[in-house]
């Protein structure tokens, strides 16, 4: 979680690709057949619009004729019109619906499938290109991207079409403007079409002026509210920590800085939306001035029914809606326009994820093979030479060394969690198993924690029972099937535990180990390697820790210092 200042990327075209692959994906045809009926229903329904406008001169004209009984003979093709109107908008409204809730669902499925894929989520984290609070780019900007691309998009789509139809209709009972001027004749054709366009595009164009700021503020807004977020999720998930610092006053502090940032940037979101909403207010407001000198030429010449007037009242109307959906939608489309702004720049964070110098190749040949490996650091700078080194299958190693020496650095290396560096490592990857000093317990049942990561049916109860009898759990066995959040539960003990409880069930060829006893009594740690080596005598051994006790359980020590490797055997 990031609390420096956000840099706004540039707006650009490349963040509206983002809304293109679930269009070319599997389920494009189902997509697209939803979207060409939502489309069909919405020119259908501008057609039937057309239609009110003709209906409306006719009536009005027969009303003021006085002409009772034709009036009531029409009302009843008016009653079916609107009926069959208000049912195409509702089913075009559920369909737009489906289709959002499937091109969500679609878009969701692949982010999670990249954010999970080559420990992107990891490197989003601690890597040097950051993408800040993922899960809100996953969880919430893709959910609003579809609402909003499709509501706007499909608005639009009405919105030109309505302004097709119109226009003509406009343009044909609007008639032509002729008039002398210092000696000229001059004759404008469809002139009231030419009057509303141009009104409203000029004030589009200030609106653009004056409100385009509002895209960076809207981006720093989501970034700000989701520090919020996270800040109250580190509360939460540090609660006991923090209450036994009775660090109150400090996360009190935090937040409050969270919440200054929020509402220093709401300022700027106020500012800007107030000077966009002044000219949309101030246009809508004075809109029908151009109506009325539009049809002055008419009054002057006599020729303005209000049969008439009711048609060219509601083209102009139309026309001036469809036109002026940019200006309506100015603010939803600036939202949009932050949202696609943070997928495209997590899109590019996780495609530049950088490869690093360091290749791991999977095996199936026993043992592991380092060949002159070397351990940088972000900037560049070396941490450790480990070189070139042979651990045979089945022999057991002990790492140690100095604080930042390099030995968690060198597991993470293995793990493929640190690039940084050269050389090249090489084992069976597929079997082989990684316990990091603070084990991660999911929430839900605790057969789920205990079999993780594979999934609950994986293992019987029977070994599940066997596994945690075997690391010294069994008072845990009545509550497998109980849901619970057990990273709370458990003790930091008990969780490194239940992770050797993991390694009895998994039965792993190679397992590193990073301080993975470091919260255990020597009793307890001294138990469980010995039913390690007991269960599993032949496997290949990786521990890194610092309690020289341990060494008891291998045949080889490295020692790493700051220039220097030094491997010598121990039994």
């Amino acid at each position: 979680m990031a609390h420096t200042e956000p840099p706004t990327p540039p707006h650009s075209l490349s963040d509206w690709k983002v809304l293109l692959p679930y269009w070319r994906s599997e389920d494009r045809w189902k997509a697209l057949g939803l979207l060409g009926s939502i489309i069909g229903l919405s020119f259908l329904d501008v057609q039937v619009a057309v239609w009110f406008g003709k209906w409306d001169q006719t009536f009005f004209d027969t009303m003021f004729a006085y002409r009772v009984a034709a009036c009531i003979a029409l009302l009843p093709i008016y009653i079916l019109m609107t009926s069959l109107s208000a049912g195409m908008r509702v089913i075009q409204q559920y369909m737009t619906q489906v289709l959002s809730m499937r091109w969500r669902l679609w878009n969701t499925r692949v982010y999670l499938r990249k954010y999970l894929s080559d420990d992107a989520y990891y490197h989003l984290e601690h890597g040097q290109n950051r993408a800040d609070n993922p899960d809100q780019r996953i969880a919430d900007d893709l959910a609003q991207m579809t609402v909003w691309t499709l509501r706007l998009g499909l608005e639009a789509i009405q919105a030109v079409t309505t302004f097709l139809s119109f226009a003509v209709v406009l343009w044909t009972i609007g008639g032509t403007l002729s008039f002398v001027w210092h000696g000229w004749h001059i004759v404008i054709p469809g002139y009231m079409f030419f009057g509303t366009t141009i009104s409203i595009l000029l004030v589009s164009f200030m609106l653009e002026k004056a409100g385009g700021p509002l895209v960076s503020a809207n981006y720093r807004q989501q970034h700000y509210d989701a520090d919020l977020r996270a800040t109250l999720l580190d509360v939460r998930r540090n609660a006991e920590q923090i209450a036994f610092y009775s660090g109150e006053a400090a996360e009190h502090f935090r937040l409050s800085e969270c919440l200054n940032r929020i509402a220093k940037n709401w300022r700027s979101v106020m500012t800007y939306t107030w000077r966009a909403n002044t000219v949309v207010e101030l246009y809508t407001g004075g809109v029908n001035i151009v109506l009325w000198a539009l049809l002055v030429p008419k009054l002057l010449a006599h020729a303005l029914t209000f049969g008439l007037y009711s048609r060219i009242n509601s083209a102009f109307m139309n026309v001036r809606r469809s036109l002026q959906w940019f200006i309506e939608n100015y603010t939803d489309l600036a939202t949009l326009r932050s949202i696609l702004q943070r997928l495209g720049e997590f899109e590019r964070v996780v495609v530049s994820l950088p490869a690093g110098g360091i290749v791991r190749e999977p095996t199936d040949a026993d043992g592991i093979e380092i060949k002159a490996l070397s351990l940088d650091r972000s900037d560049g700078s070396r941490i450790a030479d480990i070189g070139s080194l042979h651990i045979p299958a089945g022999e057991r190693w002990f790492i140690s060394g100095p604080s930042g020496a390099g030995k968690s650095t060198m597991l993470r290396a293995l793990a493929g969690l640190w690039t940084q560096g050269t050389g090249h490592i090489s084992f069976n990857m597929r079997d082989a198993m990684f316990l990091p000093q603070r084990s991660y317990v999911p929430t839900g049942s605790l057969l789920q924690a205990l079999g993780y990561p594979a999934t609950p049916d994986r293992y019987a109860r029977e070994a599940c029972e066997e596994a945690l009898l075997a690391a010294n759990l069994a008072f845990l066995m009545p509550d497998l099937e109980n849901e619970s959040a057990w990273g709370d539960v458990l003790s930091p003990g008990e969780q490194q535990r239940l992770a050797f409880a993991r390694v009895f069930l998994a039965r792993p060829s190679t397992l590193f180990l990073d301080e993975a006893t470091s919260a255990l009594d020597e009793k307890n740690e001294a138990d469980l390697y010995a039913r390690l080596l007991e269960r599993l005598p032949h496997i290949t051994l990786i521990s890194v820790a610092h309690r020289a006790a341990l060494k008891a359980f291998h045949g080889q020590e490295m020692i790493l210092r700051e220039k220097s490797v030094t491997v010598q055997r121990l039994l």
